[in-house]
């Protein structure tokens, strides 16, 4: 328990960089924005589930949604560099729709600033991708 109370106060100090509050629960964390964002229909709020002892899903958006740990020892938590990236505006959700015009599936992608690329969900060029990238948050000095 102690790893997640430590992520969940790391979350709390990346929502303030960005001008955002945090609402937690016991094995949720959900983080806002105090400024409403452009072309805001959602977005402007972060959700993070605790799934078990090293892992959280986290969902941003309309479809946003991805598994990352959040405990490896002494290095940077990957969850929190894809909350970051989320918050920074590097983040994007695809609809991913056949050509017959059914939705078939869902891609999500961050892009970190250590330069990590997370991925959830396949793309094999088949479909028709609708992306919508999600807006950045204001980001406060310090």
């Amino acid at each position: 328990m102690g790893e997640w109370s430590r992520f969940v106060h790391e979350l709390a100090g990346v929502a303030a960089r960005f001008d955002g509050q945090t609402h937690v629960e016991e094995d949720v964390v959900i983080l806002s924005s105090r400024v409403p964002l452009r072309d805001d229909d959602g977005v402007g709020s972060i959700r993070i589930h605790r799934v078990d002892e090293d892992s959280a899903r986290i969902e941003a958006g309309w479809c946003f949604a991805l598994l990352v740990e959040y405990t490896v020892g002494e290095r940077r938590a990957p969850a929190l560099e894809v909350v970051e990236a989320i918050c920074s505006g590097d983040a994007a959700e695809h609809c991913l729709i056949d050509s017959e015009g059914t939705w078939v599936g869902i891609l999500a992608e961050a892009w970190t600033s250590t330069g990590n690329r997370w991925q959830a969900g396949r793309f094999n060029g088949r479909e028709r991708r609708i992306t919508r990238r999600l807006p950045a948050w204001e980001h406060t000095a310090g």
